[in-house]
């Protein structure tokens, strides 16, 4: 019951900003709306699957199933969205700072790859480094500025939790400990779920700072 109101829980949140990303980019017609748009969306139909398939299905998934293909769609997206909302100075800014991503992600990677698919955790691994790395180079970007954008270093920080979060959320998951609210994985889950919620007003800060 727990894992069922948490999954639907996720996916309201999805759907939520799937929504209002879309509302807005039709208002604006900004590209970064639109990116949101199809990373909610792609999140929001893989986690659909996903609670269908414990729903209707009870052997274990295989290895490399369509829920993976939205969630890896997804994080592609907010590569883009990040990509887009980043200054022309910023991209060619030269700092050791982006650096820690690379040795965050490279140990995680290396673990999930030697206790789940390798093809699938290699991909997401590449990903999430290159999604933290735009999220601190863009903090260090803002902290050389004389006045700050704001709007953009919030959107940074969200970024950097959601994919902190995600990676504790992972790490949760194995072993899996039990189907209550003594489970760690829920808690990191539901805030997950709340950093969903908060990616939508930090994009938006973002847009019209």
């Amino acid at each position: 019951m727990v894992e069922f109101i948490d999954n639907l829980t996720q996916l309201l949140a999805s759907l939520y900003g799937c929504v209002l990303s879309g509302v807005f980019y039709l208002r604006s017609r900004r590209q970064p709306y639109f990116l949101l748009c199809c990373f909610y969306g792609c999140f929001g139909l893989g986690l659909l699957y996903w609670l269908l398939y414990t729903i209707l299905v009870t052997d274990t998934p295989p290895l490399f199933y369509v829920s993976d293909i939205g969630w890896i769609s997804c994080f592609l997206f907010l590569l883009l969205l990040q990509n887009s909302l980043a200054d022309k100075e910023e991209r060619t800014l030269r700092s050791r700072a982006p650096w820690l991503a690379v040795v965050i992600e490279i140990p995680l990677t290396a673990y999930f790859i030697s206790i789940g698919d390798a093809l699938y955790n290699l991909i997401v691994g590449t990903l999430m480094a290159a999604m933290l790395w735009f999220a601190i180079r863009g903090l260090a970007w803002q902290s050389k500025q004389p006045e700050p954008d704001c709007g953009k270093r919030f959107f940074h920080f969200v970024m950097i939790g959601y994919i902190v979060l995600e990676n504790c959320l992972w790490l949760s998951s194995y072993p899996w400990v039990s189907d209550t609210l003594t489970n760690p994985y829920f808690w990191f889950d539901f805030a997950v779920t709340a950093s969903l919620f908060a990616l939508f007003p930090a994009v938006r800060k973002a847009v019209h700072t």
